[in-house]
């Protein structure tokens, strides 16, 4: 299958894993309140600690492994056989730690039913096996699965949760999200799979699953441990508005973790191959397609995040608007991240390049959450995790130019930054003359608007072109 189709179809999955929970989100903020938003939040920062503790890194390294298998199911199934042995040994480990610690952590007794149903994430989390479907480049089905289990979860909130009391159900009804992707995928996963328990080699997997795993967790102490920081020092409000100021972020982002997570496998065969042309010409391609997306949604976010925040969340959540403009600025830092880490150096044969990167990111997350959540709560949180991933992006450049080869083009960024004035001007002339409860959307046509002047008929990128053509030579041929 295609690029461009695999793109289309994980840029839908991933889409859909944010996009569906985004659709309830007005709905649940209202009928909960920012205190059990932040109470959801806190729990699940929790759980999905230990989810990445129970995998580390078998998700990047799977989709790694089993990608360079390719048709030979006799080495697919031994690395899948390999890799979920140890799943299951560090998923029984996580499991028993975190029941361990919600029954005699006096801290966490308030939320002993929440953590109880988030060990049934971690254990389904098991039989996700996301990591094989992707390195087998079956996206067409997990989309198709994902839409089909979301719209279920989203019919199923608006049912079922009713008031402020329902906040146990919700966590539950989310939980069940992961239980059925789980149960659809391991049903699935017979065809492409086999048991071989004749070539196990388990010690030769271990060093590169805790390499990466190194870099989940400590990537955790800056993204994961701010909401269950923040909780802790203070209260569930202040991660109510942690949780509530991310939520559209990690929407917006997802379209390009869409895209660097089918260029995986095809990158670690291009780096096999040695082909450092086309990964730079890839490299200079995706760069621009991030500034391309994520430029104007910055500007018009700075602009106009108070009726953004008004329209998700509703009254009672202005505590969130400011840290939404910082986490918003991340779309650019963890967009050119994401090339450079996972797309990059994730795909490459050395482990040292992810382990300085991921080392730097923790120590600078960890410090500035001590110095400044407790001082200032969530924006606290959301400074705390902007230097550190600048951080990581910093030392990440550094390590992509010394370990790939690949350079970043500075002056294409530097042209892309003129082309994205007008909307600035745009975006500042309706905020400051438009009343405020009409600017956004008098502010989202004209931002389409110009956004196609400047990319098709101006800049004419090429990319944009070929979509375009395709959309009305499609229209036309149904005429």
């Amino acid at each position: 299958m295609s690029i461009r189709k695999n793109f289309g179809y994980n840029l839908i999955l991933t889409l859909c894993n944010y996009l569906f929970p985004l659709i309830t989100y007005p709905y649940v903020s209202r009928v909960l309140g920012a205190d059990k938003i932040g109470v959801c939040g806190f729990v699940d920062g929790i759980v999905n600690y230990f989810v990445i503790f129970s995998m580390l890194g078998i998700g990047s390294y799977g989709v790694r492994e089993i990608a360079r298998c390719g048709s030979d199911l006799n080495r697919r199934s031994s690395v899948f056989t390999n890799l979920f042995i140890v799943n299951v040994l560090l998923t029984i480990i996580s499991v028993a730690i975190l029941v361990v610690a919600t029954l005699y952590f006096d801290r966490l007794q308030p939320y002993k039913p929440f953590l109880f149903i988030g060990v049934l994430k971690i254990v389904f989390n098991l039989f996700l096996i996301e990591w094989f479907f992707q390195g087998i480049e079956r996206f067409k089905y997990i989309t198709l699965r994902s839409v089909a289990v979301n719209t279920v979860y989203v019919v199923s909130v608006l049912l079922f949760v009713k008031n402020c009391n329902d906040v146990l159900l919700y966590y539950l009804l989310t939980t069940l999200v992961v239980v059925v992707n789980a149960l659809c995928n391991w049903y699935c996963s017979r065809a492409f799979r086999q048991w071989n328990f004749k070539r196990l080699c388990i010690t030769d997997c271990l060093l590169p699953i805790f390499t990466f795993g190194y870099y989940r967790v400590l990537t955790s102490m800056y993204t994961t441990f701010n909401v269950i920081f923040l909780g802790f020092v203070a209260g569930d409000t202040q991660a109510g508005y942690f949780t509530t100021a991310t939520k559209l972020y990690t929407i917006l982002m997802a379209v390009f973790t869409a895209f660097t997570t089918v260029m995986i496998p095809r990158v670690s065969a291009m780096l096999h191959a040695g082909e450092h042309n086309k990964l730079q010409r890839m490299a200079n391609d995706t760069f621009d397609l991030l500034f391309l997306l994520s430029l104007p949604l910055i500007i018009f976010v700075l602009f106009f995040s108070p009726q953004i925040i008004s329209l998700l969340a509703g009254s009672g959540y202005e505590g969130a608007i400011l840290p939404f403009r910082i986490v918003i600025l991340l779309l650019i830092v963890i967009g050119m991240e994401q090339i450079v880490v996972q797309q990059f150096l994730m795909a490459s044969t050395s482990n040292r390049p992810i382990m300085i990167v991921s080392t730097v990111g923790a120590f600078t997350g960890i410090a500035v959450n001590l110095w400044l959540t407790p001082r200032y709560g969530a924006v606290g949180s959301a400074l705390a995790w902007s230097f550190s991933e600048v951080a990581v992006l910093v030392a990440g450049l550094f390590m992509m130019k010394r370990y790939v080869s690949i350079d970043i083009e500075f002056g294409r960024i530097m042209n892309t930054l003129l082309y994205s004035l007008p909307y600035v001007l745009i975006d500042g002339i309706i905020y400051f003359m438009t009343p405020s409860d009409i600017a956004m959307w008098v502010a989202v046509p004209l931002n389409v608007v110009l956004f196609i002047l400047i990319n098709i008929y101006i800049k004419r990128n090429e990319q944009l072109m070929i979509i375009a053509g395709s959309v009305i030579s499609k229209f036309t041929l149904k005429r």
